[in-house]
């Protein structure tokens, strides 16, 4: 795509690229207006298709008046159809619902329709203070979907947030989705920056490393004063005043990390312990650590014995490092690192323990989600072979049955009567490819912008609004859906990848079904424990190989490696396996087919 930069029109933003997404915060009315007014005045200046979606910090009639202060000849614009201006319920909600899907396909409609009018691309602003909590992780998702949706595409997107509806964490989840955030502050405007998670991650290993050595340092003090404590009797108080200030600095030095720290004496008795280790102690045992407690009576026998055993090690002199888990009294399994070193006195001699651990959960969730994803790579590697046999197979068919008519027709010496009948059997290949690439642009469209959120479907319903989509193929070919679905009939999975589903099954027999003969196509269901059964019952198939004569057949798995299996049916059990389901076939008398799949209801 051209990579020339496209002027905003806000003087802060300047220059940027297309597939760009920026947001911008505001207090007033006025600020909103200042950003809007000029961000489509250049917009409409340079060839551009604009969007402008309002809510209720101004009205439509607002947008229009304050646009066309700034572009007195607005309405030649409105003639030529260079601009929209809709409410935020015309644009992003259905039914007062709003939904992801919709809204990214609208965006990319009118995309195609501005590039088809000849401008130059679509520049959007809509302003979110319409949304409430319980839409905004939604909005959130959306956002986040709308970066991946519009890159690479001739689109300018601009976000308007209303900065008295948002928390702190509010505002660094929005910065953190957008390339960048600007903000009106004491009259001026200013570029915000995102948080980086890598530069944190390392300034908290530094803060850990110089926190360690500082802990070492006062644990070599404390070590000292214990000395001068034995040898100094005569000054026993005023070595118990410096103690008191040591470990004064130390427990401030200990309370201000998240890691939990522990010291005990060579008698398992804690001399000193942050508030990290006693909310810990207290998630763990029910009640919080205390000085001079015998920690030993906190746990259990098994406990007990381990804890012994670490002690008599550590005090040997060794030190202790490993990762471990521990099963909290309401809460799922927690994972910690563990450093336990011995405190040695001037001579080496071991007088303490000091325990240290630090939470990391979230580090064993992203291992294992990274070990989840990596599996996922692999099976959807896999899945693209067998997609790439299956597209080579129902391609290649018809362009050769193209490119052999087309040379019998150019070259062959054929009479009227059979010049017409190749003539039809050339369109109907032309038709078949049509329908492959129908179908192919099907399922990348739906692998790109389907909602993973699940819902209630009613399955009558569904079938309904499928077979809608067919109402004037059926009316020619007499089609006939009979449905049962008495024994089980509503289900909570995603209504996309489900209507996908049922969409491609019959369209096949619809499109494909044998000539002379009536569609009939009959879908029931069942439940059988916290699965859902459905059967498709296809009477009659176009695709079959000559002389085949396959009965009633029991169920078998589908193999998707077999090249006669067409993109829809890929598509189909493709969209059943991320459902968490299962598809098997029979064949039925007549080169019928019974499609069998296994969902869950949940």
């Amino acid at each position: 795509m051209n990579h020339t930069l496209r002027p905003t029109g806000i003087d802060v933003i300047g220059t940027i690229p297309w597939g760009t997404h920026f947001c911008h915060f505001y207090q007033t009315k006025e600020d909103l207006l200042s950003i809007q007014v000029p961000f489509f005045k250049t917009g409409l200046k340079n060839n551009e298709y604009c969007i402008w979606i309002t809510s209720e910090q101004t009205t439509i009639e607002d947008a229009i008046n304050a646009l066309k202060e700034a572009v007195p000849d607005l309405d030649l614009y409105y003639e030529r159809g260079s601009i929209e201006i809709l409410s935020h319920r015309d644009w992003y909600l259905i039914n007062g619902q709003f939904e992801l899907d919709n809204v990214i396909q609208s965006i990319l409609d009118r995309l195609r329709i501005a590039l088809d009018r000849g401008f130059e691309g679509l520049r959007l602003n809509g302003d979110e203070a319409w949304m409430d909590r319980k839409s905004w992780h939604d909005f959130i998702e959306y956002e986040r979907v709308l970066n991946l949706a519009i890159a690479g595409k001739r689109l300018i997107i601009s976000c308007d947030y209303k900065l008295t509806k948002c928390t702190a964490t509010d505002v660094l989840d929005i910065a953190v989705l957008h390339e960048s955030a600007a903000s009106k502050r004491n009259g001026r405007w200013e570029i915000l920056e995102s948080p980086q998670l890598k530069k944190t991650k390392a300034q908290l290993n530094l803060e850990k490393e110089s926190l360690e050595k500082r802990i070492t340092e006062r644990t070599r003090e404390l070590h000292r004063i214990i000395e001068e404590v034995k040898k100094e009797r005569s000054e026993r108080e005023k070595v118990a005043h410096s103690l008191q200030k040591s470990q004064l600095h130390l427990q401030t030095i200990v309370d201000t990390t998240d890691i939990a720290f522990v010291l005990f004496d060579s008698d398992s008795h804690v001399l000193l312990f942050n508030a990290v280790a006693s909310y810990w102690s207290t998630l763990s045992f029910g009640v919080p650590l205390q000085k001079d407690i015998y920690f030993p009576e906190l746990l259990n026998e098994k406990g007990k014995s381990r804890f012994s055993e670490i002690m008599n090690t550590v005090l040997s002199g060794q030190s202790l490092n490993y990762e471990t888990s521990y099963q909290h009294q309401s809460d799922s399994p927690e994972w910690y690192r563990i450093s336990i070193h011995p405190v040695k006195d001037i001579d080496e001699k071991a007088i303490g323990v000091s325990c240290s651990a630090s939470n990391i959960t979230q580090d064993k969730l992203a291992e294992a989600e990274h070990e989840r994803l990596s599996g996922q790579l692999v099976q959807r590697n896999k899945d693209v072979d067998k997609f790439a046999l299956i597209l080579s197979h129902d391609l290649r068919a018809p362009l050769a049955n193209m490119l052999g008519l087309a040379k019998m027709l150019k070259h062959g010496e054929v009479s009227e009567s059979e010049k017409s009948e190749m003539e039809g059997f050339l369109i109907q290949s032309i038709e078949k490819l049509d329908d492959v690439v129908h179908n192919l642009n099907r399922i990348l469209q739906l692998d790109k912008t389907s909602s993973l959120k699940k819902e209630k479907i009613n399955l009558t319903e569904l079938v309904k609004e499928v077979s809608a989509r067919f109402k004037s193929i059926g009316n020619q070919n007499a089609i006939r859906i009979v449905t049962d679905f008495n024994r089980a009939n509503k289900m909570n999975s995603i209504r996309g990848y489900l209507h996908n589903i049922f969409y491609n099954l019959i369209a096949s027999r619809i499109l494909y079904g044998q000539q002379g003969k009536p569609p009939v196509i009959e879908i029931t269901s069942e439940r059988e424990h916290d699965r859902l059964i459905i059967y498709f019952k296809d009477f009659g198939k176009a695709n079959y190989r000559k002389g085949n004569k396959a009965g009633h057949g029991s169920f078998k798995k589908l193999d998707l490696s077999d090249k006669s299996i067409g993109i829809g049916l890929y598509n189909v059990k493709s969209k059943i396996e991320i459902l968490g389901g299962s598809m098997s076939v029979r064949t039925l008398p007549g080169r019928g087919k019974e499609y069998q799949m296994d969902l869950p209801i949940e």
